[in-house]
């Protein structure tokens, strides 16, 4: 009765990815905004990139299984950051390859204060292996019996206000289509609202960041709540609750002064329940020297960047 129950359930997950495709999600999105806002960027003299890998619901077969790459920097010569996003996202038999240059213009609007807008503009191609899928009715005019490819373009457009302590962001993605105008090749659109506050020196060296995210798209709606500890810049840790869904647990390390790793692990607590073995997620995040030639001071610190 089990196995039926979960063959059940992967059959309604493959025909909702049919419907339309989702975003991707990451455990330590805290650590790499950048892939759904645009506007989030350090304003500083190095050059940022992560490579973030995640492998969902251990024990499936062709389980969800993400990889994602992030780099920006801040030039001065543009007045801005730039960067670019490439994500690889494959569930199932179908995939996607979704790549992104992006551009963010920073305002100070206080001493140490500024608000961020960015833009960002790139392709989405999806991928989906019709020769690997069985039909109840072959004769269905809608069935895929071959390899096809969509490939479409893709925008997205992000705000966030930062100072020394608090964060506090917006974004919009997939702006090539509304909320209710998603098909089967093309995600719907996706907003995302999220805020976090560094209380310092709590204890003896030791930061604590509480973080609220709140993404929705017309399909579904995600809210998680995130509380991160950081002990003398050097390791950190952390708890996040996503609703309905999984609890996750983090922990990170600096390797040296510019490289910093991170594992996390969700355990689920919604209907996948029981049935897998939890999702595994590493990143790795380094900064190095960027193009300007003199020394940037950020007017707006963003912790472990």
């Amino acid at each position: 009765m089990k196995k039926l129950s979960v063959l059940i359930l992967l059959i309604s997950l493959a025909r909702l990815t049919l419907l339309a495709q989702n975003d991707v999600h990451f455990s330590q999105y805290m650590f790499n905004e950048s892939i759904f806002n645009p506007a989030a960027i350090e304003i500083s003299n190095t050059i940022n990139a992560s490579l973030v890998a995640r492998q969902q619901w251990v024990g499936f077969d062709n389980a969800p299984s993400t990889q994602a790459l992030n780099a920006s920097t801040y030039i001065q010569e543009l007045f801005g950051g730039v960067g670019l996003n490439v994500i690889h996202d494959r569930l199932g038999y179908e995939s996607f390859l979704t790549a992104r240059a992006f551009y963010a213009f920073p305002v100070q609007i206080g001493v140490l204060s500024n608000l961020t807008f960015g833009l960002g503009a790139g392709i989405v191609n999806r991928t989906l292996d019709g020769t690997r899928l069985t039909y109840e009715d072959p004769s269905d005019p809608n069935a895929f019996y071959t390899k096809e490819n969509f490939l479409r373009p893709d925008f997205n457009f992000g705000m966030e206000y930062v100072d020394p302590n608090l964060t506090v962001g917006f974004a919009a993605t997939h702006l090539y289509r509304s909320v209710k105008g998603s098909q089967i090749d093309y995600a719907p659109r996706h907003y995302y609202l999220y805020a976090k506050y560094l209380f310092e020196d709590v204890v003896d060296r030791v930061d604590i960041q509480p973080y609220l995210l709140f993404k929705s798209s017309w399909f579904m709606t995600q809210f998680d709540i995130n509380v991160m500890g950081y002990y003398d810049n050097m390791v950190w840790g952390g708890f996040s609750y996503r609703l309905g869904d999984a609890v996750s647990a983090m922990v990170g390390y600096f390797i040296t002064p510019d490289i910093k790793v991170g594992y996390a692990y969700d355990y689920a607590i919604g209907v996948s329940r029981g049935y897998n073995g939890g999702s595994h997620e590493i990143m790795i995040s380094t900064a190095f020297e960027g193009f300007n030639k003199t020394r940037v001071t950020p007017k707006t610190p963003r912790i472990f960047n």
